[in-house]
Parts: C-alpha cells; structure tokens; sequence
C-alpha cells in the first residue's frame, strides 16, 4: 500500500465532527508518535485536524511493518490476476521512502531503517543513507544484516544515539571520537573486516550507555580502547581480544563476558587484564565477569599485592561466570578477588556446566588457613550455581562462612546431573558447616 501523501481530502461525519476531530494537536501529535508509518500516515483520512498531522513526526520508523512484499511463490503476472493490483517490488518501497522523506516537515531528530528486505540491495541502503546527510538528526538506528557502514556515516556528529545491528565496518580501524555528542552506543552482531588485527577506539565524552553484543569473530583479534569520563553502564559479550576501559571515573554497571580467549599472558611492559578493566574505573559498583578474565599472571600479581592506583572501594555486587572450584587456579583466585573489594555485600559464582568432568584438585589447608584472619565485614548474601558438590567446592563455602560475620543468605544450586544420594550427603554436610553469623541461612533451590 502506498503512503497517502499530504493534500488527500478527509471525511467529515455527517453530524459536522466528532470527538475525534476536536483532539488538542498536541495530543495527535503525540499520538502519532505510537504508530506505525503506514498507519500514522493513514489518519489523514480521519478528519481535517488530522490531516497530514504523521508529515511532522520527529522520528521515521521503516521496519517490516512499513513493507510486506507480495508472496514470493507467486509471479507479478499472477499476483496481478489474482489481486488486481501490481506487486510490491524493492523499487516501489524505495520511491514510498523517498516520498516519505521528501513530504516530511520540520526537524527529523530520529531515523530508523530496519527491512530484513533491504539486506540484498546495499545500493538502495545507500541511497537512503546518502538521504540523510545535512539533516539535523539525533538518534539513528540501522538493522541491515550485512550492510556494509558508509564512511560518511562518521559525518553524523550531532548524533546523541546510535544502534548498529548487523552492520559492517569496513576499515580495521574504527574511531567514534567524532560524536562528541553520542550519549548512548549500541552496537549488535556487527562485523568487522577478515583482518589479523581490529581496533576499536570509543572517545566520547558523553557516552553514558555503551552496549556491544556478539560483536567481532574468532577469526580476529579485536582490541577496544573505551575513554569515556561520563559513561555509567559498559556491557560488553562477544569474541574479543583485549578491552581495556582507560578513563571511565562514573562507570557503576559492568558485564564483561568473552567468547575468545584473552591473549593470557600480558606483554611485560603492558597493563594486566584487570588493571586494563579496572584500572580506570573507581566508582564500579556492579561487577560481572568471567573468572577467565584473570588468567592472566600479571592479573594474580596484582590481586596478591594490590596496586594503590585501583581502588574499588565502591563494589557492591560481584557476579563471577564460568568458574570451576575443583581447579586450584580458579578457586584461589575468587578467595583473592574476595579480600581485594573491602565493601562488597553481594557475591554471586556461576560454576562451569562442565566442572563434574575436571579432576577435583583440592585446595591446600595451609593456603585457607594463610586467610583466616580475613573479614569480609560487609558480605551479606551469597549465590552459589551448579554446584557438583566435590571437596573443594565444599571447602570453599566452608571459608565463606567462617569470614563471613553478616551473611543473612546464602543460596546453593546442585547441579542436576548430581545423583540424589549425593545430593542428600551434600546437603546434610553443608548444613553442618559452622558459621560467623549466627543469622545466616542456607537456601538450596
């Protein structure tokens, strides 16, 4: 269906109007903004107020809803014979977002493009995108699988938002220092040039929402730089090589979580994995990360002797992933990482599916017993997932009850695969466990 254009006549109710018709224009217009195009374009028809009204929408949405192609199992001539009408071609939805365009009034602050059918017409894409240059746009959202990203698109430095799904950049290296405007960056399966090595530079210093999403590919190494003195949340899942967040003073939510392995050992002038996250962010105070993250020696180091230069007095919530206490590494580690926050009240380990198929290496007493002088005065609530149930775990939930003076909960998830007689001499071990806190409750689900 085409869009109506401006100067179609409306139709008036017998009776002279309606309640419709005498609407605040601030309410149609407001109104407007929760409809699709096609429809908003449509309330022409309702009456003379509405009339036109979708020309001034501050924001365009061309998605699916917008397009719907004929049936592909039917030809032109057939469709025609059936339906009376011609089909609906890419051409024809390109001229009806033209039209659209060219109809628009006043500022456009936000543009969406996201037809799953534009993907085998980049030309097309571009022609649209080429549209927009000059127009004072705020918010620009781009859903095309495959769509290789113009270089103009960096043209667009009043943007204040901007989504990538799908896109791809075509240079190996990506700078976003020319949006000192951007205040929120998501970038969602996008790709990146069959390259060694990728750089990924974000210097924005208004970005407060930083989202990437199953980005990069374990063909390459992809390397994120972030300096970003007023961002606050920074969720980063795919197949990274390096992320090191160098000036992030606000930053309070973070979820790191890699498909691809960090370059485990650090260069021997260069920072460790942690100082690269943490280095340069003082006010975190959400923390969830994969304990391969700290893999790395000079990582441990800095655990075992903390540098003054990170300080993390602000942790509240430690959410660690993909842990397995049955090795010595990681469990020694998490003790570690326990005593480097002071404040946290929250300390949530997701263990590893695979743990119960590892050799259980126990943990020595004497390495235990080096930390029984350790308090963790401010830890109140612990969760413990996928548990197998072997000694060492069991050891460990033993030394988190015993610093533990404030713990009120403690919740522990077995692992399904764990047969019931186990899980019944696992659970009456544990209740037997002496505890710091005299209120302290553990919580099997």
């Amino acid at each position: 269906m085409d869009v109506p254009v401006p100067g179609n006549k409306s139709i008036r109710s017998s009776e002279g109007g309606d309640r419709i018709s005498y609407l605040p224009q601030s309410l149609i217009e407001h109104i407007l903004t929760f409809l699709p195009l096609r429809e908003a374009a449509k309330t022409s028809i309702l009456s003379t107020s509405w009339r036109d009204k979708w020309v001034n929408l501050p924001s365009l949405i061309f998605d699916d809803r917008f397009w719907t192609p004929f049936p592909v199992v039917e030809t032109s001539a057939q469709y025609y014979a059936t339906y009376g009408a011609v089909p609906n071609t890419i051409d024809k939805l390109v001229l009806n977002v033209f039209r659209v365009l060219c109809y628009h009034r006043g500022p456009l602050s936000g543009f969406s493009l996201s037809i799953s059918q534009l993907r085998s017409y980049p030309a097309h894409v571009d022609q649209i995108m080429f549209s927009l240059y000059g127009k004072p746009i705020e918010s620009l959202c781009i859903a095309i699988d495959g769509y290789k990203l113009p270089s103009r698109l960096f043209s667009f430095r009043q943007l204040k938002k901007l989504q990538l799904f799908g896109c791809m950049f075509t240079s190996s290296k990506i700078s976003f220092e020319e949006f000192s405007m951007l205040t929120c960056l998501d970038l969602s399966s996008v790709k990146f040039p069959d390259v060694a090595e990728v750089s990924l530079t974000i210097r924005c210093p208004l970005l407060s929402a930083l989202t990437m999403k199953d980005c990069g590919s374990a063909f390459n190494r992809l390397d994120i730089l972030i300096e970003a003195p007023s961002l606050g949340l920074l969720h980063c899942v795919g197949s990274f090589s390096s992320l090191w967040v160098k000036e992030a003073p606000l930053l309070k939510d973070v979820t790191i979580n890699q498909t691809a392995s960090f370059a485990g050992h650090p260069k021997s002038n260069g920072p460790s994995n942690f100082m690269k996250l943490c280095g340069g962010c003082p006010a975190i105070e959400r923390l969830s990360v994969a304990i391969q993250l700290f893999e790395d020696w000079g990582t441990l180091e800095l655990i075992r002797q903390p540098d003054p230069a990170v300080n993390l007095m602000m942790l509240r919530q430690l959410k660690l992933n993909e842990v397995c206490l049955s090795f010595y590494h990681d469990m020694w580690r998490v003790v570690l990482l326990i005593q480097l926050f002071p404040n946290l009240q929250e300390l949530i380990i997701t263990t590893t599916t695979g743990a119960s198929q590892k050799a259980d290496i126990n943990l020595p007493n004497q390495k235990l017993d080096r930390t029984r002088h350790y308090i963790a005065s401010r830890l109140r609530k612990v969760e413990l997932n996928r548990l197998q149930g072997v000694l060492s775990e069991m050891r460990f939930i033993q030394w988190v009850l015993s610093v533990t003076p404030k713990l009120v909960k403690m919740g522990i998830t077995l692992s399904a695969n764990i047969e019931p007689s186990h899980q019944i001499k696992t659970l009456k071990e544990l209740n037997g466990f002496q505890r710091a806190s005299s209120t302290a409750q553990i919580i099997f689900k």
